[in-house]
């Protein structure tokens, strides 16, 4: 065993040399017999196949392998497709539900907006069921588109401030008289998202004997690029001209593409030059090899991107691109069986069959005739078989038909064995088809033609779960992923009604992705009515109903509508703690104002007659008050009068006394004065 130290660092044609060593010994390279296989499936598929054993015979061909595939890629593309959110990301905790709701509607809206998910899955579902494993390959893609803006009527200050701005630049402009500016701006626009591209069957290669693509060595996308594209694509003319006028052709005659194009057109569209060196095509092989480029001893996966015998680019990544889906794996191998291959015996003899059913029909409606030497006048009149038509013979018996061998009463039995086969061999059935008239009857009830009908898709159901787990799961970790490693820009997403704002940077690493299939007839259905079950069952129950609270009947309700297809909840349901506070009753409403009326009047009156009690009471106390000083004035006046009366009788006795005194001394004068007197 070698050392550490003998190893070597790989110069660019040494990895060219190992890279060109692995793509001639991977599977699908050239001409394989994988090759081979897909080429005649697809021409199966088409209808081509098989041919005639004659000219004459019946070109009637049984399209048991097209009708299969399509079948069974309905079946799944309704399933994972029909907008049932059958995918989610499981939250880490009960702080992480919103989270995870987010993520889950965020992941969705990548893979069925920005990208055709429908078409990916159905492309990929396609390839799987007729080629073996169907592949995609997820990537991130960066790319910027520029927009153009008027201005006008600015100045020179306004204007710097715009330009100021990340990602706008002047792309012209002129002053006027006034001395303001107008023009043209270009701001660039970060357009990069998540690319989901379906590799056709042909263009992946992978090293023999690969179990899967986690452990394989090497692997490679090929495909045709012309020199524009290259050039678009970043890489410089220097590299472009050391590719000399190396141009492939291997891919223009791969017999898997020429059976694809065969109805359209048997051109197999190359060209020696191309009308153009800009169009001219170069076989671009996008290799994902474990090498040890450095020479210390340890292999690591690397991206090389080679064209004829450039490497065009190379760099140490920690993953490969690719998803792939084998509808019929086989344990420790890549590639599984072939859905499509096992139906072609079927669709073989079918189509000779009824052929031969054909056949026998003409021939008993036109059969061919014995003539006996010269008994007709002109041969020409029988081989002109013209309706009406009259043939001159000779004798009565000139003319008499060849004998014809019967049909053989088996084939008719042959052929619905043949039905029974490849119902077993696909696990397509007509009753789940919904063609099976006899399973339909007054006999059996609806139910039991569900139960039937259910039964009947169980080999569809494994197909399905082996594309959620090998395809959809991976799909939307790797979506996930590329999302959180790359997106630096906050959006505004509409989910379930709202418009949330989106953070991919503030995202957990990884998350558990949980897939929930309901493939059989009317499952969602059922599933709902479970849901409705359990809601009337606790509903009911005392003492369950007091933990039924309205988040826990808004979230049952809401998971019924979804299984039923209705997405949009939320013009239907309002969120607990979004319903607003309880408007009363208007009426109630109406009643309790007049009882408050009624109150209010009857408080009004109350206090009026308080008021009107305490008025009088006043006036009452005011009266008697006035009275008494009536009667207190009265007496005033009573006492006053009477001192008064005593005064003026005083004064009267004292004039009285006074005049008497005067009476007295008038007298005693004319006494003094006339003695005699």
């Amino acid at each position: 065993m070698a050392k550490v130290e003998d190893y070597k660092k790989l110069d660019d044609s040494g990895i060219v040399k190992l890279v060109e060593d692995n793509i001639k010994t991977s599977v699908g390279y050239y001409d394989s017999d994988l090759s081979r296989e897909r080429k005649r499936v697809t021409e199966y598929y088409n209808g081509t196949l098989p041919k005639p054993a004659h000219d004459g015979n019946s070109r009637y061909v049984s399209q048991d392998v097209y009708d299969s595939v399509e079948s069974m890629k309905a079946a799944l593309l309704e399933t994972f497709s029909a907008g049932g959110n059958i995918v989610r990301f499981a939250p880490q905790g009960p702080e992480d539900v919103k989270t995870a709701e987010v993520c889950s509607a965020y992941t969705d809206y990548v893979l069925f907006r920005q990208n055709d998910g429908f078409g990916t899955f159905r492309t990929v579902i396609h390839d799987g069921l007729t080629s073996r494993v169907g592949i995609a390959k997820v990537f991130w893609q960066e790319s910027y588109e520029e927009d153009l803006k008027e201005f006008t009527d600015l100045t020179q200050d306004e204007l710097d401030m715009v330009i100021a701005e990340d990602g706008i630049e002047l792309v012209e402009s002129k002053t006027d008289a006034r001395g303001l500016m107008s023009g043209l701006l270009s701001q660039e626009r970060d357009t990069s998202q998540v690319v989901i591209e379906c590799i056709p069957p042909e263009e992946f290669i992978i090293e023999p004997q690969a179990k899967s693509l986690e452990d394989v060595n090497f692997c490679a996308h090929r495909t045709k690029k012309t020199i524009s594209e290259l050039r678009d694509m970043g890489y410089d003319d220097d590299q472009l001209d050391r590719l000399g006028d190396h141009e492939d052709i291997e891919m223009d005659t791969d017999p898997e593409i020429l059976a694809r194009h065969e109805d359209i057109g048997s051109d197999r569209g190359f060209n020696a030059h191309g009308y153009q060196d800009q169009v001219r095509s170069i076989m671009v092989y996008e290799a994902y090899i474990m090498v040890d480029v450095e020479g210390t001893g340890i292999a690591k996966l690397h991206r090389v991107v080679k064209a004829g015998n450039e490497i065009l680019d190379m760099e140490e990544v920690d993953r490969k691109p690719f998803i792939s889906f084998a509808p019929l794996p086989i344990p420790h191998s890549f590639y599984g069986s072939n859905f499509a291959e096992k139906l072609i015996a079927t669709q073989n003899a079918r189509t000779i069959l009824t052929r031969s059913i054909l056949d026998h029909a003409m021939i008993t409606n036109n059969p061919r005739y014995m003539v006996v030497k010269g008994g007709l006048t002109n041969p020409r009149e029988l081989i002109d078989n013209r309706v009406g038509g009259l043939v001159n013979v000779s004798r009565p018996d000139a003319i008499s038909p060849m004998p014809q061998a019967p049909l053989n009463p088996f084939v008719f039995q042959t052929i619905q064995l043949l039905d029974e086969d490849k119902e077993e061999n696909t696990g397509v059935s007509k009753l789940s088809q919904g063609l099976n008239k006899d399973a339909i009857s007054k006999q059996n009830s609806a139910a039991m033609v569900e139960q039937l009908a259910t039964m009947s898709q169980q080999r569809q159901k494994i197909i399905a779960r082996n594309f959620a787990n090998q395809f959809v799961k991976p799909l939307f970790h790797e979506i996930y992923r590329l999302v959180v490693e790359n997106e630096d820009q906050q959006k505004i997403v509409q989910i379930a009604g709202d418009y949330v704002q989106v953070n991919p940077q503030a995202w957990e690493d990884k998350r558990d992705v949980v897939v929930e299939l309901r493939l059989g007839y009317g499952e969602q259905e059922r599933e709902s009515q479970k849901y409705l079950s359990m809601h009337q069952m606790i509903s009911q129950d005392p003492v369950l109903s007091k933990m039924y609270l309205p988040q826990n009947q808004y979230a049952l309700m809401k998971d019924v509508m979804e299984l039923s297809g209705i997405l949009n909840v939320a013009d239907y349901l309002t969120p607990p703690d979004q319903i607003p506070p309880p408007q009363p009753d208007p009426a109630a409403e109406m009643q309790m104002q007049m009882a408050q009326k009624q109150i209010e009047l009857q408080e009004r009156q109350t206090s009026l007659a308080e008021m009107k009690a305490q008025v009088d009471a006043q006036m009452a106390q005011m009266k008697l008050e006035l009275d008494a000083m009536k009667a207190q004035a009265q007496m005033a006046i009573q006492s006053d009068n009477q001192d008064l009366k005593e005064e003026q009788f005083k004064f009267k006795q004292f004039i009285d006394g006074n005049e008497l005194e005067i009476l007295r001394t008038a007298e005693d004068l004319r006494g003094i004065a006339s003695p005699t007197g």
